[in-house]
């Protein structure tokens, strides 16, 4: 799952209180983000470094919806489901398919908080979507799990420059023969100016000991960059894209993205 760190509080209040990440939703309280991304990376063989050799193209456009809620102060409960169309091509021929890829749910518990720190637990499943025998198969061949430490930070720059800093190291248990992996993110906000919020971040996949013979074994390194505009209290717009910095055993690409936020 593409976790979006959501500076709730910071964003549609101007406190710095950054609500996802480390920080859980206040009882009753929740967040809405649908995202549409764009993806393309050349495939058809790649180089131990993850260059693509550049014979044929995979294009993928993903819709991803995420929605967590607020159950209790300290337990945040949620979901991201994530439906694909992809294309590629050197198949030979081109291949299309369109469906759920997987469904995504999680539960997050506020280990400590103050007027600075957070620290938190999350565990995560995975569900598989529709499997096809189409070419290219969208559906993850079988259930994920993974626990999660987060840890989250606010800090100012200068007099009125506010943000923070979240942190966040995870296991993740493969059941389809694919490599355990083990994920770390981070991710920096700010707020230069009124209503709007700027994030870096990186995404990072390393997989551990093998996989079955067939299946995925990869290591990934990705970066991101977006901006969040307050259109009102409660919806928020965002624009951005990633970059696949460096991998081992993958091609590597960029995307775009857009995203609306609802906040409720």
């Amino acid at each position: 799952m593409r976790r979006l760190i959501l500076a709730a509080g910071l964003l549609l209040t101007g406190v710095v209180q950054a609500h996802a990440g480390a920080w859980t939703q206040p009882a009753g309280n929740g967040i809405i983000i649908g995202t549409f991304s764009y993806y393309q990376v050349g495939v058809q063989g790649y180089n131990q470094f993850g260059r693509a050799t550049g014979r044929g193209t995979y294009t993928q456009e993903e819709f991803a919806p995420y929605v967590e809620y607020g159950l209790t102060n300290d337990w945040t409960i949620g979901a991201q489901p994530r439906v694909q169309a992809v294309t590629q091509s050197g198949l030979p021929g081109t291949g299309h398919s369109f469906g759920l890829v997987q469904l995504n749910l999680f539960a997050r518990y506020q280990l400590y908080r103050d007027d600075k720190n957070a620290w938190s637990v999350q565990g995560q499943i995975g569900i598989p979507g529709t499997a096809t025998v189409r070419v290219p198969q969208l559906a993850m061949p079988g259930g994920e799990y993974e626990a999660r430490l987060l840890y989250g930070r606010n800090f100012t720059l200068g007099s009125n420059i506010h943000g923070y800093f979240d942190a966040e190291a995870a296991y993740r248990l493969e059941s389809d023969g694919y490599a355990d992996q083990f994920r770390g993110d981070i991710t920096v906000g700010v707020m230069p100016f009124k209503n709007w919020q700027v994030l870096a971040q990186s995404f990072n996949t390393v997989s551990i000991g093998h996989a079955v013979p067939g299946e995925s074994d990869y290591n990934l390194y990705r970066v991101e960059l977006s901006a969040v505009y307050n259109v009102t209290r409660a919806l928020a717009v965002q624009l951005g894209a990633w970059h696949d910095a460096g991998g081992h055993n993958i091609a590597l690409g960029n995307a775009g993205i857009v995203a609306l936020w609802w906040r409720f």
